[in-house]
């Protein structure tokens, strides 16, 4: 057990004072985060507080030097159906059937859900489901190999030739978040009706976005190489829950733990799972952050007990009040910023430093230089840390979510308890986190005389007005980087580079034609740039981590603001033809992957 010295002080960071600097980049800086930060949709700069107007940068903004060069795109020597898929009306309107059917099938689950062997009807949309999967993709259902693990967990293996090869494995999850019953009548189209709109080519309903697209996208895929008799050297495997939206507690884990047992420690060559998408962060400036991390993950359980009375003759501080000034302290110290340069965020960051024409000087200068000075290093965590959508990014976060205490208005409450939630930075641990909590709670329990419990121990011994106890669940250490070169990560991105070309490029420039004839400004600069990025949140990937250590979050799509701020959300949608890409994307990588000349 790790032992608390009484004597040591809460830690806290400090805020520093924020302006409103560069208002007018309010959307380009939008656009820089999307999908960087789950759930951010408005950017506001921050000040850095600092004075670099003069500061000679290590790297101009002219440099030769390229910190995120393009990568070269990797075309698949097998590519019959690619442009087929993407340009082809037919198709169009069979992916268009395909998908709506799929969002028509409510399998909602909830934050808990039950066992599924001991209440499988719970669990009935999934059965509904699984035979529509059978009944769309014949090839699929013949000749592949399918597995239900518990219960309603699918496993698809489709054996390659040479089974000396370690195979790469797709994954994606069955389940919905729930809708609203109350904001039901704020859909425009009902949210399991599947409704496709010509006119705005966006097909509506509640996980057709999050992720009925990509799990659909990855049947698609594979269907389509069947059907055009591709025979892969390496085995491929789909791997798709049923519960990620709560955590992935009856699906991801049990598929992750067969996966194991058939094939062991470091026996997959790649894991590719729902991610981020590409990015326009400017005019002909596209951005791919893939995901290559995740941060950890506790709740923390706070719990302040006391005696009961009657609340005509109250003591100083109920529970409720002792536990109300706890979680002020909580809120009022968040935990420090600690930016490091092997954060995935700074890859996306850098990218679009380098290669921006609207972002400011002195920023690009702090970031750019950030990789080879302490000096800029520090503005730049100054400058990260200011950012509302940035800061939570480079630091372990906490969020109260769930209080309860009293049961009547003249009865005393005996307890009080809360539940902190935590998403542990990079560079901490869970452990680390806990601990500050305990910390905070300590000084609480000393301002007001309580007692100190924390795993099965008293820190403080318990007065007559009780004590504290917390205790943590849960608990989720940061996922392991993956790499962001090598032979893997070079497939992975050069794939991502064909279908930019492929998918966006052509269509991009016809778009903005008119507009280079007009400009001398058009920079050289335009294109897509792969690069790393980060999940505030986690997906089923924490998982697998002991099968691989290249796992990338990452769907083959554009995204932009209205595409991501319907997610969870009412209105959920998505544009087909980032649908269409998706598919394209997963039939490009499983021939690239196949073609490549890895020899493990």
């Amino acid at each position: 057990m790790i032992k608390l010295d009484s004597n040591e002080k809460l830690g806290s960071s400090q805020f520093l004072k924020r302006k409103q600097l560069w208002s007018k980049y309010r959307y380009y800086s939008l656009l820089l985060i999307l999908f960087l930060v789950t759930g951010s949709l408005l950017l506001d700069p921050g000040s850095t507080d600092i004075n670099n107007k003069n500061d000679v940068s290590i790297f101009s903004t002219d440099s030769t030097v390229e910190l995120c060069p393009k990568v070269h795109p990797l075309t698949p020597k097998f590519n019959k159906s690619i442009d087929y898929i993407l340009n082809d009306p037919l198709y169009k309107k069979q992916s268009i059937e395909r998908l709506s059917k799929a969002v028509q099938i409510p399998t909602e689950v909830q934050d808990v859900n039950p066992d599924p062997k001991l209440n499988p009807g719970f669990y009935s949309q999934f059965i509904t489901l699984h035979r529509f999967i059978d009944n769309t993709f014949p090839l699929i259902k013949t000749r592949l190999q399918k597995e239900v693990i518990n219960e309603f967990g699918l496993l698809y293996t489709w054996k390659g030739t040479n089974e000396t090869l370690k195979p790469i494995l797709l994954m994606a999850h069955q389940d919905v978040v729930p809708v609203n019953k109350d904001s039901v009548d704020q859909w425009t189209f009902p949210p399991f009706s599947g409704h496709y709109d010509p006119n705005t080519d966006l097909l509506w309903g509640r996980g057709a976005n999050d992720c009925k697209n990509l799990l659909i996208a990855e049947l698609e895929a594979v269907e389509k190489l069947l059907e055009d008799g591709f025979i892969p050297e390496r085995t491929i495997i789909l791997s798709l829950g049923f519960d990620e939206e709560s955590s992935g507690v009856w699906g991801a884990s049990h598929l992750a733990s067969f996966i194991h047992e058939r094939y062991g420690d470091d026996s997959i060559l790649l894991v590719v799972d729902e991610g981020a998408g590409i990015v326009e962060v400017e005019n002909g400036l596209y951005i791919a952050p893939v995901v290559n991390s995740e941060k950890g993950y506790v709740d923390v359980t706070i719990e302040i007990l006391g005696h009961g009375g009657h609340s005509s003759v109250p003591p100083d501080h109920t529970t409720i009040g002792v536990a109300a000034d706890l979680i002020t302290l909580i809120e009022s110290s968040p935990f420090p910023s600690d930016f490091q340069l092997d954060n995935p965020l700074y890859g996306a960051l850098t990218c679009t430093a380098e290669h921006s024409t609207s972002l400011p000087s002195d920023i690009k200068n702090i970031i750019l230089n950030a990789g080879v000075d302490d000096k800029h290093r520090n503005q730049l965590t100054q400058y990260v840390s200011n950012n509302k959508q940035l800061r939570d990014l480079i630091r372990t976060t906490q969020s109260v979510d769930i209080i309860s205490g009293g049961v009547k208005a003249n009865a005393l409450p005996e307890s009080t308890k809360f539940l902190v939630n935590h998403r542990v930075d990079f560079h901490s641990s869970v452990r680390e986190t806990v601990l500050e909590d305990v910390e905070r709670a300590r000084v609480v329990a000393n301002r007001y005389g309580y007692g100190l419990l924390f795993e099965g121990e008293y820190l403080i011994e318990p007065t007559e007005l009780g004590f504290i106890e917390v205790t943590y669940s849960k608990p989720l250490e940061p996922a392991p980087t993956s790499p962001s070169s090598g032979p893997v990560w070079d497939i992975l991105a050069g794939t991502i580079q064909d279908l930019f070309n492929n998918a966006f490029i052509v269509e991009k420039a016809n778009d903005n034609s008119n507009d280079r004839n007009n400009s001398s400004n058009s920079s050289s600069n335009n294109g897509l740039y792969v690069t790393t990025g980060v999940f505030s949140g986690n997906t089923d990937t924490k998982y697998y981590w002991s099968l691989t250590n290249h796992i990338y979050r990452f769907i083959g799509a554009l995204f932009d603001e209205s595409s991501l701020k319907t997610v969870h959300s009412v209105n959920e949608n998505i544009e087909m033809k980032n649908h269409l890409s998706a598919i394209t994307f997963v039939y490009e990588l499983i021939v690239n992957v196949n073609e490549s000349d890895l020899a493990y």
